[in-house]
């Protein structure tokens, strides 16, 4: 019985994103040790690839609740906690433990074999581009932003407004001032597409769509974005080519 509520209790802790374990009653000790939180967290995986999800999901919780599992370790527990969740359908706790990563690694990313995975890929390119979304909005927002940054952070603030005129002014001076990381040249050009989108432009969204997928040909909206109705076809219409294009130049290169 005591077992069972110490492992109620550590549940608890997880699902509140606590980091650390309840001490032991006047001892200012942990209650798992690091050696037993690395055990849990080792069995935890064990049982992830064993397919045997109830435990692996219990365990994984346990050692990431411990506190005493290395950065690197509880990152990689959350991850797959996130899985079995997602896996279940469990969309609000998967998405909370993607958070969670991205709140103490935000560079963290997936594998290229999980990110676009069918039942968590979409969750995951969610959490992860809304946080750099809102990571590259703070840098370009800063004092040390280049004055193209800076212009990019007044569009975005513009289109969020529904100033769609100004917004479209500053995007496009941001891209004529140059914006140093590809990331952020992409992402102007985005806002920049769905400022025409929205405005009946579709000749000029259509463009903007064009610019993104000459640069990056693996460009992806993120998928709130997505299924807007102002500019949905035209970029699977535009992303569609753009495969299509790479295809041909593939198999073009072969062939020589």
């Amino acid at each position: 019985m005591q077992r069972l509520k110490l492992a109620a209790l550590l549940l608890a802790a997880l699902a509140a994103g606590c980091a650390q374990l309840p001490t032991q009653t006047g001892s200012g000790k942990p209650a798992v040790s690091q050696s037993e939180a690395q055990t849990q967290y080792q069995q935890g995986l064990a049982n992830y690839r064993e397919n045997r999800l109830d435990a692996a999901l219990n365990e994984l919780g346990l050692a990431v609740a411990s506190g005493q599992l290395k950065p690197a370790d509880a990152n990689n527990a959350r991850k797959h906690i996130a899985f079995i969740h997602c896996a279940a359908g469990r969309e609000l706790p998967c998405r909370e433990q993607f958070q969670a990563i991205l709140q103490s690694n935000p560079d963290f990313d997936l594998a290229p074999t999980e990110v676009n995975h069918p039942q968590w890929g979409t969750v995951w390119r969610s959490v992860k581009g809304a946080v750099e979304e809102k990571r590259a909005l703070s840098q370009a927002s800063s004092a040390n932003a280049t004055p193209g940054q800076q212009k990019l952070a007044e569009g975005i603030k513009e289109y969020e407004a529904g100033r769609y005129k100004e917004a479209l002014e500053a995007l496009q001076a941001a891209v004529k001032a140059g914006l140093p990381a590809k990331a952020d040249e992409l992402r102007a050009h985005k806002y920049t597409a769905f400022v025409y989108c929205l405005t009946q432009k579709t000749k000029q969204c259509r463009a903007e769509f064009r610019q993104m997928f000459a640069k990056e040909p693996g460009y992806q909206l993120l998928p709130s974005e997505t299924g807007h109705p102002a500019w949905a076809a035209v970029y699977r219409s535009e992303k569609a080519a753009a495969a299509k294009k790479a295809d041909t130049a593939r198999k073009a290169e072969k062939k020589k």
